[in-house]
């Protein structure tokens, strides 16, 4: 495994950045109230009147004359700074002190000097201008009196600050705030440590990869997007699946045949890290696949705090069908229902309410019994589990099934609580068959990007499958039970 390896992921960038946008507008927003405080508490408006001098030699305008002029200019551009000019402008204009600032610039080449005064308000730079143009003789008399001073520009009225930040550079803050965000934003994307591909999984992951599920779209036709109507990802009479994503359930199928063909085994549990990370959709789809190629299956849900499975297949409340129920000794086992799905080789052992004592199911041995039972009548046992970051019960199961598949989620958990998990798994006994990478994206491409976000949780409407999929019965001889009747049916379908 390559630990500190980092790649760049386009989807996972892509997702974030639409994820996060409102941290760039939040950014934008910060830049604007503090280009608004600057201006109206710590900016202090600045005023420059500006007026043009040009310094001539006494005698006929020739070319050594002007080289005079333009040595005359630079000296003068230093008299007009000297604090000797403000003393005596301020007198003469009957102040204690001179309270703007001078700048006097020689343009360049030439002998025009420009005159800038600065003050905190119009009028006073207009003011001091003046008076510097009106004192400057008497100092100019006793430097050069071979000097010629003319003014071809008078002093104007200043009519906005001259210190106002431009609406370019308030662009510029806005645009630089909401780049800074951006970048973060990708920062923390591209440093998050998870597994965002197939490749990363194999250089930091510490398990076999068992198979990958691509990301897939949900709403495909116009009327369901429109209507924001969330179809199941079921790969079992469901025209809007990819031909891709239900050939590689059916290859983790083919897998799961070939460990039972190597080693017999028959019993597996599909959990995940964390809760999201779609394995319930993973084990349906399992068992269906399964199903498909003949054998006889029974999927069980172990989460009873919060099942899902009855949510995919849209079933409805029935006692006797209540795994939670067998499992809790309320119903007796020659009582018990298994669901039947389509009538086909599926079978479903499954819950619709939530068991908050459901540790119990493991802890005194009741489940473990149970799937020994069924196990020696089917072909496979697929078991959905709570995650393993949020009941511990789940390395128990672990202990008596043949094998462990975790589902990971494409950038949902940081690789280190996967291995962790992976070695806590074998470290209680368990046997670790390998991961399926789930929720998988295809190569970026500027006009293929394959979908948007889901939810991942991949639950399904009732509507949508209950009535054509929620039929029961008896299963084989597992349950040495009737089949529901008619009227069981009509309470049951939708």
């Amino acid at each position: 495994m390559e630990e500190n390896k980092i790649t760049l992921e386009w989807h996972s960038i892509f997702k974030d950045v639409i994820k996060n946008a409102w941290i760039v507008v939040l950014a934008i927003l910060i830049g604007l109230m503090g280009i608004f405080i600057v201006t109206n508490s710590v900016y202090s408006p600045e005023y420059t009147s500006v007026a043009t001098i040009v310094v001539n030699a006494k005698g006929n305008s020739s070319s050594s004359l002007y080289g005079v002029s333009v040595e005359m200019a630079e000296i003068f551009s230093k008299v007009f700074v000297d604090p000797t000019m403000k003393e005596k402008a301020a007198a003469h204009l009957e102040k204690e002190y001179f309270d703007g600032s001078i700048e006097a610039k020689v343009l360049t080449d030439t002998n025009f000097v420009e005159l800038k005064v600065t003050s905190d308000s119009p009028q006073t730079s207009y003011e001091l201008l003046t008076a510097v143009l009106e004192v400057y003789p008497d100092l100019s008399a006793s430097i050069f009196e071979n000097a010629v001073i003319n003014v071809i520009q008078n002093p104007s009225m200043p009519k906005a600050p001259s210190n106002s930040v431009p609406s370019e550079n308030k662009t510029s803050i806005v645009l630089i705030c909401a780049g800074v965000a951006l970048l973060a934003i990708v920062a923390i994307s591209v440093l998050r440590d998870t597994v965002k591909n197939e490749a990363i999984f194999k250089s930091k992951i510490d398990s076999k990869l068992i198979g990958v599920i691509p990301h897939e779209i949900k709403n495909k036709s116009l009327k369901d997007r429109m209507n924001r109507k969330e179809k199941g990802l079921f790969i079992d009479g469901n025209p809007y699946i990819s031909l891709r994503f239900a050939e590689n359930f059916h290859k983790i199928a083919a897998k799961i045949e070939y460990m039972k063909l190597r080693n017999g085994d028959k019993v597996f549990a599909i959990t995940s890290v964390a809760e999201n990370e779609g394995k319930s959709t993973v084990a349906s789809n399992i068992a269906v696949s399964l199903a498909h190629k003949g054998n006889k299956v029974i999927l069980v849900d172990l989460d009873g705090k919060k099942p899902a499975l009855y949510k995919i297949f849209g079933a409805k409340y029935i006692e006797k069908a209540e795994l939670g129920k067998l499992l809790n000794g309320e119903i007796k086992r020659n009582e018990f229902r298994l669901r039947r799905y389509k009538k086909s080789s599926l079978s479903l052992a499954i819950n619709v309410n939530t068991y908050s004592d459901n540790h119990l199911w493991i802890e005194n041995g009741v489940a473990e019994n149970v799937i020994n039972a069924l196990k020696e009548q089917v072909d496979y046992i697929i078991i959905d589990t709570a995650p393993l970051s949020v009941d511990s019960t789940v390395t128990d199961i672990a202990k008596f099934v043949d094998q462990t598949m975790l589902v990971v989620r494409t950038d949902k958990v940081r690789t280190s609580a996967i291995n962790d998990a992976i070695l806590t798994v074998n470290e209680v006994g368990g046997n670790m068959a390998g991961c399926i990478l789930n929720d998988v994206y295809p190569d970026f491409a500027f006009f293929g990007i394959s979908g948007a976000e889901d939810n991942g949780g991949y639950y399904y409407s009732k509507n949508r499958y209950g009535k054509n999929y929620s039929s029961y019965g008896k299963y084989a001889a597992t349950v040495p039970t009737d089949d529901y009747s008619d009227e069981d049916l009509k309470d049951v379908e939708d």
